[in-house]
């Protein structure tokens, strides 16, 4: 059992990382846009602000061999729709698990103040 998600990071080229969390399904978009809004200094370098992201929404379990994954260009198992932040459109998708149906889109701007519980400042 798990509540199992993955978390879409593209960069200028098309490729995308996706973070896999075992159980990061429960609120996953407030915890995904509290991670892209601490990396708001870098969204025009999207290596570090995909490194940023990752590494807080895994947080202390870096050292673990379980909950967390990482992937390129493929989702690892899953429950969830697919959320993706694309750093050169500064956009934020939500796809279904097919990843070519569009849920809804938003900037990455309007998806920071719209899911996340943190005081950005």
């Amino acid at each position: 059992m798990g509540d199992r998600a993955n978390f879409g990071f593209r960069d200028r080229k098309g490729d995308t990382v996706y973070l896999y969390g075992h159980w990061a399904g429960h609120n996953m978009l407030e915890n995904l846009s509290n991670a892209v809004g601490a990396a708001r200094p870098r969204w025009n370098d999207e290596s570090y602000a995909t490194r940023i992201c990752i590494s807080q929404m895994v947080g202390e379990d870096w050292g673990s061999e379980t909950g967390w994954g990482i992937s390129v260009n493929q989702l690892a198992d899953n429950e969830h729709k697919v959320p993706v932040i694309d750093w050169s459109k500064k956009t934020f998708t939500l796809y279904e698990e097919d990843l070519s149906t569009v849920v809804f889109s938003l900037t990455i701007d309007e998806f920071v103040n719209k899911y996340s519980r943190l005081v950005m400042v």
